[in-house]
């Protein structure tokens, strides 16, 4: 009974989590540990979010240069915690406005290190764009490296490439630990910001975002348009992750894959990929872990005319049996094998056949008369 009460509980969130990306414009949402080793996996995973949109795709390379240069921001400034006593766990947030990409990172710092980078960070907001040059200069002249590494020398480059549109924020853990959050603007355009935009992308707002991933276990939120053949930059993210062994690893990208091939084929907001003939289409998927379970949520918007087909089909794959599944499993790939437009079915099935013929639980969330959201999750022990 608990076990199902969490269930419920987690698909409940994955519709609130869903709610507040739409509002609060995140595009991207990690939360792990970082390392120089999937700084190229994120990078490529969000490159491909902004390719087909005209207005900000002439910025892309800038928007990946500072990308990389706030993950090393991070990678620089994470310190190590003893216990499992905190979520350690850093978070890298993309927001996009329409006129601003925001880069949001967030990581544990112990609390002794704060005043000297306080004191660095309030300088650097305070220099010209000619003292920027002048201390930039400085640094390189000097040879000044930091404990960290890189001197500071990425902050000031940020700090001059964005005109000064620079934040930072400390929020107290406990005696020992505080998290740093840094975030720049990116401006691409003039038009003028909606007036709730700076309460949506404060660093105050996110902090409690962040303190809700962290509740959770939220390991990875991604939200925005899915292009499936991206999916290979997600595997060394869900690797990177402590979620088991290889075996485990590969089952849980094994069914996200089902579960984002699901979000393309079912969704009903969708938009044509020009240069590929490819479709995207926009849905949220969650990884969390929590009390020795995995599970893997995803949602996205369909039309309230398919509730009720989509449910039937579902709840007949859950009653069916290991052995009878399979059999239509195997019936289907040959029938419609020169048919992709039957596979949705297929890909139902085989989440239950690949996760130890467990059920899938799922839940219909009404928007409108029109639309609803369409959650599913797969919990694996």
């Amino acid at each position: 009974m608990e076990d199902h009460q969490y269930n419920l509980k987690q698909i409940d969130l994955a519709y609130e989590l869903t709610k507040y990306v739409n509002e609060d414009y995140f595009e991207y949402i990690y939360r792990g540990y970082f390392s120089e080793n999937i700084t190229e996996n994120i990078l490529n995973l969000n490159n491909a979010k902004f390719v087909n949109e005209s207005e900000i795709s002439a910025y892309k390379n800038k928007i990946s240069y500072f990308l990389i240069e706030s993950l090393q921001n991070v990678i620089r400034h994470q310190d190590t915690v003893e216990n499992n006593s905190i979520s350690s766990e850093g978070l890298l947030v993309i927001q996009k406005t329409n006129n601003s990409v925001y880069l949001t990172t967030a990581n544990v710092i112990r609390n002794e290190n704060i005043p000297v980078l306080d004191s660095y960070l309030k300088k650097i907001k305070n220099l010209s764009p000619d003292e920027l040059k002048v201390e930039y200069q400085k640094i390189l002249l000097d040879g000044v490296i930091s404990e960290k590494g890189g001197g500071g020398l990425g902050i000031i480059t940020m700090a001059r490439r964005t005109d000064g549109h620079i934040h930072y924020d400390f929020k107290k853990i406990n005696d020992k630990f505080s998290y740093y959050y840094y975030q720049i603007q990116l401006i691409f355009s003039d038009k003028k910001s909606n007036e709730n935009v700076f309460e949506l992308i404060s660093l105050d707002r996110l902090s409690k975002f962040h303190e809700l991933l962290n509740t959770e276990n939220i390991l990875l939120n991604f939200n925005g348009s899915f292009a499936f053949q991206n999916l290979e930059s997600l595997l060394p993210i869900i690797e990177s992750h402590s979620i088991g062994g290889k075996p485990t690893k590969q089952k849980i990208f094994d069914l996200t894959v089902k579960l984002i091939r699901n979000i393309v084929d079912f969704a009903d907001d969708f938009a044509d990929d020009a240069d590929s003939g490819k479709r995207n289409s926009r849905g949220v998927y969650l990884l969390s872990k929590k009390n020795g379970k995995l599970y893997l949520t995803a949602g996205n918007l369909i039309l309230n005319e398919k509730m009720n087909v989509l449910g039937n089909k579902i709840k007949l794959i859950n009653n069916t049996q290991k052995e009878s599944l399979t059999k239509i499993r195997d019936y289907l790939n040959e029938f419609f094998k020169f048919d992709l437009t039957k596979k949705p079915d297929i890909n139902l099935i085989d989440m239950r056949l690949k996760n130890d013929c467990n059920k899938i639980k799922y839940v219909f969330k009404t928007v409108n008369k029109k639309t609803s959201y369409f959650i599913l999750q797969l919990v694996i022990n």
